[in-house]
């Protein structure tokens, strides 16, 4: 690309140096007046800023068409990078649901822990009163054992002093 605006450049220098070489001639008076020699000025004075203004109009497409080509790589390459963030905000985007129901799966699993933490302590609780109740019974059976015994003793000793009061 360089190398063809280098060319078109110089194409451009020589057409600016034959315009100026046709209007050296054409200043200059010593030539003749006559009819065919000023049409073959006006031909080469023509000639020269054709050539002139089709190498500087290329030139300047040239430049044009380097700018937009340049315009174009970086936009290939914007939409590139885009392609990527777009890429990795949908990962992100499925990682962040995946927390989520992750996270509200943890949460449920939490709750149904607590309700069985708090359903064992009841448990734990109830197991306790039961304890204690079975160990009052227990007490109060006991007593009532040891009492049952002395009123049978008393009974025996009551029963025996009648007998020997008979």
């Amino acid at each position: 690309m360089k190398i063809v605006f280098i060319f078109v450049f110089i194409l451009f220098v020589d057409s600016l140096n034959r315009v100026i070489k046709v209007e050296e001639i054409n200043n200059d008076a010593t030539h003749l007046h006559t009819p065919h020699s000023e049409t073959t000025v006006a031909a080469r004075r023509f000639y020269a800023q054709r050539n002139m203004y089709l190498t500087g109009f290329t030139l300047f497409l040239s430049l044009i068409l380097n700018r937009t080509f340049f315009m174009i790589l970086d936009l290939l390459k914007s939409e590139e990078k885009m392609e990527i963030v777009k890429k990795q905000a949908q990962q992100q985007s499925k990682e962040y649901e995946r927390v989520l129901t992750s996270e509200t799966t943890l949460k449920k699993e939490l709750k149904e822990l607590q309700a069985i933490v708090e359903s064992h302590e009841s448990a734990k609780q109830d197991l306790e009163n039961l304890k204690k109740q079975a160990s009052q019974q227990q007490q109060e059976y006991l007593r009532l054992a040891d009492e049952n015994t002395a009123m049978e003793m008393k009974l025996k000793s009551i029963k025996s002093e009648a007998k020997k009061d008979i």
